[in-house]
């Protein structure tokens, strides 16, 4: 088993395909209406493949899927705020999609307002002792609401024990009525799978 890219045949779709073992490209002639491979290129692979590793068995490894979630109550304009999330001890997390949550002034939140609001973002994992971004960015280039997730091209762990610290900033100035927007009851949460420290 991969210890960086998880169990094999999870994830493909996100980038992960390397966790697999290389599978020799199919002598079949293509199917009518289908490309054949430029020189140089192996042909796609349409060999079935095994569902045993699709899905997620607890009791049979202890790999599981994992939302860790930081939340930040309220934050004012022009101002910055703090929070974390802490990774479990003996098990590394595999973060793949982020999304997010928060409502305006505490105002009623429905699916036709969704709020894309005007604070950066700031990524520091004290497992590697790095920030994830070399400058603080819009949190909407970061992650969307559940129905669109922001998706990694590749798992990012994070070890187990690890520390995710987050800086927020609301960079807002005033709404075109004139009053400032405070950003209430933000959620964020990474989107993975953990492993054991030992598998």
């Amino acid at each position: 088993m991969s210890r960086f890219r998880g169990p094999p045949g999870r994830f493909g779709r996100f980038g992960d395909a390397g966790a697999n073992p290389p599978v020799m490209a199919s002598s079949a002639p293509p199917p009518p209406g289908a490309l054949a491979p430029l020189p140089g290129q192996m042909a796609p692979n349409t060999l079935p493949q095994s569902p045993e590793m699709d899905f997620f068995d607890p009791q049979r490894d202890g790999a599981d899927v994992m939302f860790y979630t930081t939340t930040v109550a309220s934050i004012a304009s022009q101002a910055t705020a703090n929070s974390q999330i802490q990774i479990d001890s003996g098990v590394d997390f595999y973060w793949f999609a982020s999304t997010y949550q928060t409502d305006l002034n505490n105002g009623l939140y429905t699916e036709s307002n969704f709020v894309i609001p005007l604070m950066t973002i700031l990524i520091n994992d004290t497992g590697s002792r790095k920030n994830l971004m070399n400058q603080a960015f819009p949190l909407a280039q970061l992650a969307g609401p559940g129905e669109r997730p922001y998706r990694l091209v590749r798992p990012r762990l994070f070890r187990a024990s690890s520390t995710v610290q987050f800086t927020w900033f609301n960079y807002s100035t005033s709404t075109s009525g004139g009053t400032t927007a405070t950003y209430t009851n933000l959620y964020f949460t990474l989107h993975g799978y953990t492993l054991p420290r030992a598998s």
